[in-house]
């Protein structure tokens, strides 16, 4: 009798220690908030140990777009955190990161402003490169400033329907940004937010202070990612773009052919198209998932030792 009890308690002991392990395993997402130039930096980083690749995935979201831009698709979630260790955030003003109030219309938003805040963020959170970044939309100047800047820390780059590099907007979307941007110009940057922020987007017809401020420093950041290196060709880049932004895109000019301006000469690197509108990861999770998976496997080969 005292062996069986003694046997039943070291399976019970086994037991709480193995469930421990898978709900620490369950609860390994992290949280984060950082200070980061004076604003609190919402970010979540999902570490997957069992990855091949031991650098990290980083996304970058487009215009207005918290970092729900990849997370609400369930499918598609689901299936990135099974390749590698994610690292997403709110840049300042979006999602749960408060805004910066040192912008203002003669300090505007600029990807140099918005890389100097990422580098400091992935340097206090201490998160590992080599570095593959996944971009939305506008978010692709910024991930392309970053890419041209710091080519040594990257390891391949998924563009999912960005804007060209070097683009015009159309006159219709120029008209938009003249009739709003001088109201929200007179006013200090924490006014703006409070009136203009990303919750009150409906009421004041998709004008927000992010968008203004991103707006203003446009120019500004077609300017910095033009004066850097050309892109490296020592890692690759996979583009998707969208048949719906290729009719109705915000640019001048044709979306899918101007999209073409951010691939370099590795040979990996293509574009292709979805059948889709802007947001392909939620009407296609599959194919963002498998093309960004392509990546994973090519940097994970690429950090092989030599045998």
């Amino acid at each position: 009798m005292e062996r069986t009890l003694k046997g039943m308690k070291n399976i019970l002991q086994k037991l709480v220690i193995l469930s421990s392990y898978f709900y620490a395993f369950q609860a390994s997402a992290q949280v984060i908030f950082t200070e980061i130039d004076g604003s609190l930096l919402h970010s979540q980083y999902h570490p997957n140990p069992n990855s091949r690749f031991k650098g990290t995935i980083i996304f970058q979201n487009g215009t207005g777009s918290s970092l729900e831009a990849w997370s609400t698709n369930k499918t598609f979630f689901e299936c990135i955190k099974q390749l590698g260790n994610l690292f997403m955030y709110d840049r300042s003003g979006l999602g749960k990161s408060s805004p910066d109030f040192s912008v203002s219309s003669a300090k505007p938003i600029t990807a140099e402003l918005v890389n100097s805040k990422l580098i400091k963020l992935l340097e206090k959170n201490r998160i590992k490169s080599p570095y593959i970044l996944v971009s939305h939309s506008y978010g692709g100047l910024y991930a392309g400033y970053f890419v041209r800047k710091y080519p040594d820390s990257v390891a391949g780059m998924l563009m999912v329907d960005p804007v060209p590099s070097n683009f015009l907007y159309s006159d219709r979307i120029q008209n938009q940004f003249d009739i709003a941007l001088p109201t929200i110009g007179e006013i200090p940057s924490r006014e703006a937010y409070k009136l203009y922020g990303v919750s009150r987007q409906s009421k004041n017809n998709g004008i927000t202070a992010d968008g203004f401020y991103q707006q203003k420093g446009f120019n500004k950041t077609k300017e910095q990612v033009s004066e850097l290196p050309p892109m490296s060709s020592t890692f690759p880049v996979i583009i998707i773009s969208s048949t719906e932004m290729n009719v109705s895109a915000p640019t001048r000019g044709n979306w899918h052919s101007l999209q073409k301006q951010w691939l370099n000469q590795n040979p990996n690197s293509t574009i292709i198209r979805a059948h889709s509108g802007h947001f392909i990861q939620f009407e296609h999770p599959k194919l963002v998932c498998e093309q960004l998976n392509k990546l994973v496997k090519m940097a994970a080969q690429e950090s092989k030792p030599n045998q």
